[in-house]
């Protein structure tokens, strides 16, 4: 890398000088600190991987199928809040404890309530039943993010996302589902775990009338990607703005081969 267009750096400061042993010296020593300083920042920028889209998209149906081998059983808490026409007060409330099972599928226990029970019962209960049935084993496939569920197209270079290095992926589902999304998908660069996803659905959910947009993020619990936190917002005539958030807390993960 070039760092000075005249024959040195050094050189050209000398030379601009009226060679006093003193501001020679300091020359030198700016001159020094300044190439150590370039040099340093080059060599702290990330790498850009090098890997092929074919490797990538290979490398995202690994993280994907190792986590659905891996895990035999999770419970989680799940914490649902629905917002309306941009209110900082959640318009409902629920507290799900959720168990899944890989060889069953998921279970809710409700452990809290508050709020519009229309709400509740229009949007909750529905988001609820639709991951119950596409949790089901078989299912469960429909909904995976993998190459036969979506033409990925994965983007040159690297980004951050939640302090990670990403690759950026674009989304097209293989077809309509309230379950596959339309959208972008941030990868870890390292091992091809899901960090974020965003997007529409490809089929419009029934509990909203109107465009939904969709957003997941994603954390490393036990050395795998589990959601954290969630939205959905919608505009209808029917509820209006609506926002719908869940957090999810306390995972208890069991990856041994005997489900209990």
């Amino acid at each position: 890398m070039t760092i000075c267009q005249r024959p040195t750096c050094m050189t050209w400061m000398i030379s601009r000088l009226s060679l006093k042993p003193g501001r020679i010296r300091r020359c030198i020593v700016a001159c020094c600190v300044f190439t150590l300083a370039v040099t340093f920042a080059v060599a702290q920028q990330p790498e850009t991987p090098t890997k092929s889209d074919t490797e990538i998209i290979q490398g995202i149906d690994a993280a994907v199928q190792k986590r659905l081998d891996a895990i035999a059983r999770y419970t989680v808490q799940e914490q649902y809040n629905i917002y309306r026409n941009g209110e900082t007060n959640p318009s409902a409330q629920e507290t799900i404890q959720t168990t899944y099972v890989r060889s069953v599928g998921k279970d809710y226990h409700p452990v809290a309530q508050s709020g519009s029970s229309l709400l509740r019962s229009t949007v909750l209960d529905r988001v609820l039943a639709g991951e119950k049935e596409i949790n089901l084993p078989a299912n469960r496939e429909a909904a995976l993010i993998t190459s036969r569920n979506y033409e990925f197209i994965p983007q040159r270079g690297i980004v951050q996302r939640s302090g990670k290095t990403c690759i950026l992926v674009d989304l097209h589902p293989n077809r309509k589902s309230t379950h596959l999304f339309a959208g972008k998908l941030w990868i870890d660069a390292t091992d091809y775990s899901i960090v974020h996803i965003e997007g529409t659905p490809s089929a419009s959910p029934s509990f909203f009338a109107g465009k939904t947009t969709v957003s997941r993020d994603y954390a490393k619990v036990n050395g795998y990607a589990m959601a954290t936190h969630a939205e959905a917002r919608s505009h209808s005539s029917l509820l209006g703005d609506t926002l719908l958030t869940i957090d999810y807390t306390s995972y208890n993960i069991d990856t041994s081969n005997t489900t209990k």
